[in-house]
């Protein structure tokens, strides 16, 4: 131990040291409750950024929402959600993104109009070049909401046979979709 914090324990009292105790372990990752679900949930208020949350739950049933940056990130971990067994990019592709456009509208109560454009003209240089960015991003928004999160990120197509999944819904594990969003839908790719 260094001096420094040698000296500052000294001079600590019994119960200063079970606070600063407590604050480094509520930071230990390892003493975490596990992640056991993910949800996608209807806001119970208006948003104009979306009409559903996506959070993560733990054990103790602590609710973690994703903070996606964009609306496409969050439009393609939904999609994937939807899809247990994953999708290929040329599947999401078929019929000029018909599903996700559909999925879009759903969400964000707009026209897909927004959506083909932004895919047009990032995949005008490289086809594909959407479904790489936004699958990127859905990923980072995974990781920075819990360090125990892994699982739960879309998985890279290289490890599935070419299919983007998330590992922890392809291997069965609990994911809870707002009825409302399911109502007389089919995604499964």
């Amino acid at each position: 131990m260094t001096e420094k914090i040698e000296q500052m324990m000294s001079q600590m009292t019994d119960a200063e040291i079970r606070e600063r105790l407590a604050e480094y372990m509520e930071r230990d990752v390892t003493l975490r409750p596990p992640l056991i679900a993910v949800e996608v949930r209807m806001k119970p208020t208006y948003d104009a950024s979306c009409r559903y949350d996506v959070l993560l739950i733990d054990e103790e049933g602590g609710e973690t929402p994703v903070q996606f940056h964009d609306r496409y990130s969050r439009l393609l971990y939904i999609f994937t959600l939807l899809n247990p067994k994953g999708f290929q990019r040329r599947q999401a592709s078929a019929n000029h993104y018909s599903a996700l456009c559909h999925l879009y509208s759903q969400l964000y109560f707009r026209d897909s109009d927004a959506l083909l454009r932004t895919i047009d003209s990032t995949d005008i240089k490289r086809p594909g070049q959407f479904l790489c960015q936004y699958v990127t991003q859905a990923r980072r928004a995974i990781r920075e909401a819990s360090p125990l999160a892994e699982q739960f990120a879309i998985d890279r197509p290289q490890s599935n046979n070419g299919r983007l999944l998330i590992p922890f819904v392809s291997q069965g594990g609990t994911v809870i979709i707002d009825a409302s969003l399911l109502h007389n839908n089919m995604y499964n790719v």
